[in-house]
């Protein structure tokens, strides 16, 4: 018996491998490079993208569906989770700081990805009479690729936006409050109850929490950073050393760079701002204000929160506090360990951790929650509630179950999203219009 499970394990992690090779990553490279240029890159203009977000987010109000702000936050929730800390934590160990190079890259090319599924999205759900996000654009192109993308983004919404997040949250809150596993998972499961009464109410807490949560983390996190310039500058150096440089490479093999630290980099950094699933699509389609441009930029801004400022402080932290990242296996511990190392005692680290960690969790158990039930309606039409069934049992179960199986089954399913997904958004490209920026002395 215990043969044939670890079979199963080990079949699981080799097709996850085998997906995120090659496949996947080639795809979202190559997608995002082409899609970028046809674009003329207008990640560059990232100080003019933040003004009209800030503009837009600042006249929020919406008389049919969500708000600006909701949706902005809705989708920050979904891609904002443990995965944006832990997961620096884990591409440290596995391939060292150069990972954080190919994070950025990744990112880089994501922001153009995600301005133009999120551009197509909102396009198609004005012409579309069922269904929402990524589903209309697909079924555009062909309505099995669109079912196929459905079914895959609602299993990915009960594993990773689900039961790996349940998990999470239980754990960072049991660790860091010291109360036993039993109460956090209760408290976790009411949470959820609470997020699934009522669509609206979901989006509302989304607004009140990523705000919260991104907001004191950011703050602390950056301001550890800044006082220790010179440590910082060292790890910023650090990364582009061992990311440029093939020496700097253990055994100095070029095909040791390319799986331990180019490869490990993009796909944590994939996974982390997940530009190329079309997860956030569908939050951005469902808002009150129809401007295809509009959610495309908010779509990318989020990717560079998620990525270039959250997970890069995060790295910083680490590499600042002289943690040794290569001698602990347990992601978690390794950001405890460089937050307590910084903020001067363990409990103090240790607290800070992991209440931003159950915030994160909590955050994105909700723009999950949103993404999933609107990918399971569009496969079964009024049939809401039963989802919200299986969210909640899959979140109870999530409380208790390991997490290893769990994640990289998730990573299949995020695989299995991102292919439908953007060949769909290449054959449509030709429908994707430059996103038009204000000038910086505009008012």
């Amino acid at each position: 018996m215990n043969n044939n499970i670890i079979s199963v394990y080990s079949a699981i992690s080799t097709i996850n491998e085998l997906l995120w090779g090659i496949p996947v990553l080639g795809l979202i490279l190559s997608g995002g490079l082409y899609l970028s240029f046809r674009l003329r890159f207008p990640q560059i203009h990232i100080f003019r993208l933040f003004r009209d977000v800030i503009r837009s987010l600042r006249s929020s109000e919406s008389s049919k569906g969500l708000s600006q702000l909701q949706g902005f936050s809705t989708a920050l929730a979904a891609t904002v989770g443990t995965g944006s800390v832990t997961g620096v934590a884990c591409a440290l160990y596995t391939g060292g700081r150069g990972c954080i190079f190919w994070m950025w890259v990744s990112a880089f090319l994501g922001m153009g990805l995600s301005y133009c599924e999120n551009f197509l999205s909102v396009t198609h759900s004005k012409l579309s009479q069922k269904g929402s996000g990524a589903f209309c654009y697909l079924r555009s192109v062909s309505k099995p690729l669109a079912v196929s993308y459905s079914l895959f983004c609602v299993l990915a919404s009960l594993g990773m936006g689900n039961m790996a997040q349940a998990s999470s949250a239980v754990s960072a809150a049991s660790l860091g409050l010291g109360l036993p596993r039993w109460i956090c998972a209760v408290g976790v499961v009411v949470f959820c109850c609470i997020v699934v009464w009522d669509t609206q109410r979901c989006a509302k807490l989304c607004e009140r929490l990523i705000p919260v949560g991104a907001g004191i983390f950011i703050a602390v996190s950056l301001t550890l950073v800044l006082i220790h310039p010179y440590a910082s500058a060292e790890a910023v150096c650090g990364i582009f050393k061992d990311a440029l440089s093939f020496k700097a490479c253990a055994g100095g093999t070029v095909s040791w760079y390319f799986t331990k630290i180019c490869v490990n980099g993009l796909r944590r950094g994939a996974f982390s701002h997940e530009a190329g699933l079309g997860t956030t699509c569908a939050v951005h389609s469902d808002c009150g204000v129809k401007d295809a441009q509009l959610q495309g930029k908010l779509a990318m801004s989020e990717v560079f929160i998620d990525t270039m400022v959250i997970c890069t402080i995060t790295a910083l932290v680490i590499l600042c506090s002289g943690t040794d990242f290569y001698s602990c296996a347990d992601a978690t511990q390794t950001v405890i360990n460089a937050y307590s190392a910084c903020l001067g005692g363990a409990f103090a680290g240790r607290l800070f951790t992991c209440i931003c960690l159950t915030l994160f969790s909590l955050c994105t158990l909700t723009g999950w929650f949103y993404i999933g039930q609107s990918s399971f309606g569009c496969l079964f039409a009024q049939k809401a509630l039963l989802y919200k069934v299986i969210y909640l049992f899959c979140a109870y179960l999530g409380t208790s179950f390991s997490l290893r199986t769990v994640w990289d089954i998730s990573d299949i399913f995020n695989a299995l999203m991102a292919i439908p997904n953007l060949t769909g958004v290449l054959m449509l490209s030709g429908q994707i219009q430059r996103p038009k920026f204000r000038r910086l002395r505009d008012g």
